[in-house]
């Protein structure tokens, strides 16, 4: 792999961000679901690199050491300074309100790769908005398309994928990312059938379970107390 290959690789956590972004820059109908749905992601980076665990809807700090990642790190030490324990729904609540600003944080790294640039302007000189407008429109097509592959191809998925999905599917990005797709309503169905995990049997898939519904009752009841 040469240097600039290297350069354009993605973190997991910089293509859920990428793939929350339309090509004009906007997150639109993501905008508040992705808070919920990328905290999600970062309990699964922590659960798949031994440092918390996920059973019984709680979630235990096993491991505090650094994992070398400002954002994974960030929310760790949350987790670990904490007097009592918490649920994975309760966890991805307090994580998004404490505003630690995970999704700036990967947003200023895609800046820094050149993957989107910035746009700031004012609404009436009242309200100022911020866009992210694709700079590598290339490389969101190659995400777009892999993950396509994927799921078409009916091979076994890695965690990684299959949490993707998971955060998609919550955050409103399925539609967004492959609504040109020919056979969009089959990828569609295939993609709920992935994320349904009935009869989860293996331990990642009912982490995988444990997250979906956190995920997804979080966003439900912020939506409440939005319009309450």
């Amino acid at each position: 792999m040469d240097k600039k290959e290297k350069k354009s690789d993605l973190t997991f956590l910089q293509k859920i961000v990428l793939l929350a972004l339309d090509d004009k820059g906007w997150f639109g109908s993501t905008e508040h679901k992705i808070k919920f749905g990328l905290v999600g992601a970062i309990l699964f980076e922590l659960y798949q690199s031994g440092r918390i665990r996920i059973a019984n809807v709680e979630v235990t700090v096993i491991n505090a050491k650094s994992t070398d990642d400002v954002i994974l790190d960030r929310v760790l030490n949350l987790i670990k300074s904490s007097k009592k324990p918490r649920s994975l729904r309760s966890w991805i609540q307090r994580i998004v309100y404490k505003k630690l600003l995970l999704r700036k944080t990967v947003l200023k790294q895609l800046l820094q790769k050149k993957v989107i640039s910035k746009e700031e302007f004012s609404l009436l000189v009242v309200f100022y908005q911020t866009k992210f407008p694709l700079l590598n429109v290339e490389l969101k097509r190659k995400l777009q398309e892999q993950i396509i592959d994927s799921i078409v191809s009916g091979k076994t998925l890695t965690d990684q994928e299959v949490m993707l999905l998971v955060v998609m599917n919550n955050c409103k990005m399925v539609r967004k990312n492959f609504g040109g797709y020919l056979q969009y309503i089959k990828l569609r169905g295939r993609i709920n059938e992935i994320t349904q995990f009935k009869t989860p049997e293996t331990e990642s898939q009912k982490v995988f379970k444990l997250l979906q519904t956190a995920i997804s009752r979080a966003i439900m009841a912020s939506n409440v107390s939005i319009h309450v």
